[in-house]
């Protein structure tokens, strides 16, 4: 098993103290619920969208433009980088958890708050 086999990877990588830094940018290629590498830091962005995956660990610590992990089957974001430089997307992810229940609670009653701020003015 090889890291191009699961990645494709635009620049540089080096395996260091068992982590995979890559300056340049990062795609999962291959459908997994897992990660089957673990990364370090990235320099550009990292990309595992539209796949199987039940947890982040294995991410990146850093990445340094986006990070891009939407439509997936994750149930929580433990593992998810701890430093981002671009965008974090994680749409379309835990669906089934309470945070996610209480995040459309919010969404909802914000809506409304708009709209009644508008009705007053």
């Amino acid at each position: 098993m090889i890291i191009e086999d699961y990645f494709r990877i635009h620049g540089d990588y080096e395996l260091k103290d068992g982590l995979y830094n890559v300056d340049g940018h990062v795609e999962l290629i291959e459908f997994v619920d897992k990660l089957p590498f673990k990364f370090g830091n990235v320099s550009g962005g990292f990309e595992c969208s539209y796949n199987y995956l039940t947890s982040l660990e294995g991410c990146p610590k850093s990445v340094g433009g986006d990070f891009l992990c939407s439509r997936n089957k994750l149930t929580s974001l433990e593992g998810a980088p701890k430093q981002v430089g671009g965008d974090f997307l994680c749409d379309d992810n835990l669906r089934n958890t309470k945070e996610y229940r209480q995040h459309k609670i919010m969404e909802k009653e914000y809506r409304q708050y708009l709209i009644m701020k508008k009705l007053r003015q």
